[in-house]
């Protein structure tokens, strides 16, 4: 009784202080890094990485123009996958930015 109680008031703690958006927009940024070098040649596998996940808009940096261009023709079925593994973070839609420099959104 006493565990189950002090699961509940962690569970409303979390909710309340917005930790548990935190935890589940970094988890949703883990999952696509794992499935996006699926979609890539083993050469250009690091060069899209998920970088932020804030109000239903996932953030994709490419460091090229070719690997850009591979992402955008699997952007649907990324959104598809990562959808059903994270029912409950109403992904929007995708952004892939091109940048060689790391973007404000992973710097902040």
């Amino acid at each position: 009784m006493a565990i189950s109680s002090l699961r509940d008031l962690l569970s409303g703690s979390l909710k309340r202080a917005g930790v548990l958006r935190s935890v589940r927009a970094s988890m949703v940024v883990e999952a696509a890094n794992r499935m996006i070098p699926a979609y890539l040649p083993s050469f250009r596998s690091r060069d899209v990485q998920a970088v932020s996940f804030q109000k239903g808009v996932l953030r994709l940096r490419a460091t090229n123009a070719p690997a850009r261009h591979l992402m955008k023709t699997h952007e649907a079925d990324l959104l598809t996958k990562l959808r059903e593994e994270f029912p409950p973070a109403k992904i929007e839609r995708i952004q892939l930015i091109f940048s060689h420099e790391p973007v404000r959104y992973e710097l902040s």
